[in-house]
This record gives C-alpha cells, structure tokens and sequence, in this order.
C-alpha cells in the first residue's frame, strides 16, 4: 500500500465524529480542484470518498463522498461549467445513490464549498441517501 493511501485512511480514522469527515472529505476535494481541474475544458473526474464511522449504518452505506465531474460535450456545451454529486455506496460498492451538491464554474463551485454551511448541508445530503439506500 503506498504511503498516501496509508496517510490518507489515517487522517479519516482520526475523525471524532461523523460532521468532521464530511468537513475533511470537503477539505479534501477543494485541494484538488485546485490542483486537477482546470477553469474550462475536459478534466479527469474527481472522486474523494471516506468509510461510514457509523457503526449503526455502515451495514448500509460503506463509503459517503464527493464526484466533481464535467458532463459531455452533447449534454451541456459550456466547457466551464462543473458538477458536484454527493454520493453514498452499498458496502459492496455495487450500488449507489447520488444527488447533486452544487454545480457551477471553477470559481463558483470552490466559493460554494468553501462556505461552512456547504459542509453542513452536505451531512444532511448525505442523511438523504442513507434514507434512499435503506429502501434499496
């Protein structure tokens, strides 16, 4: 395993709470929109996810995260415009439940996240798909 996986899992373990996972899993993700994407045109998607710490709901969703993603070209034909989906994964990961978190320009959507109350939205988004997964 190399070290930055290794590293990774350990900032998410030190989590105290569920509230702070979603705050580093935000944390995270905004670094690399900085990084990764570019202002216009393709990029590779984005993905950051974290293991549920919830022992009483892990047995239905296994990972929670973030997918900040271009749609094609033939869908929406502005190459600034960028889309982020809150989603939650069955342990086995075959099957997901998403919804849209935000969706904007480059500088739009780092703006929307980096408010405090994007992080705290997101865990009530996320409280939504734990519901659309416990129907599943």
């Amino acid at each position: 395993m190399d070290t930055d996986m290794i590293n990774e899992k350990k900032e998410y373990e030190e989590c105290q709470s569920f509230q702070e996972c979603v705050d580093e899993l935000v944390r995270r993700t905004v670094v690399r929109i900085k990084e990764e994407m570019p202002d216009k045109g393709s990029f590779s998607d984005i993905f950051e996810l974290f293991c549920n710490p919830d022992d009483g709901t892990s047995d239905v969703v296994g990972k929670y995260g973030l997918h900040v993603f271009k749609m094609q070209s033939d869908i929406v034909a502005d190459p600034a415009m960028r889309y982020v989906q809150a989603c939650a994964y069955i342990p086995s990961g075959a099957y997901k439940a998403t919804l849209m978190a935000g969706s904007g320009r480059k500088a739009e959507i780092l703006e929307l996240m980096k408010e405090p109350s994007f992080a705290e939205k997101l865990n009530c988004t996320f409280g939504e798909l734990l519901d659309m997964l416990q129907d599943f």
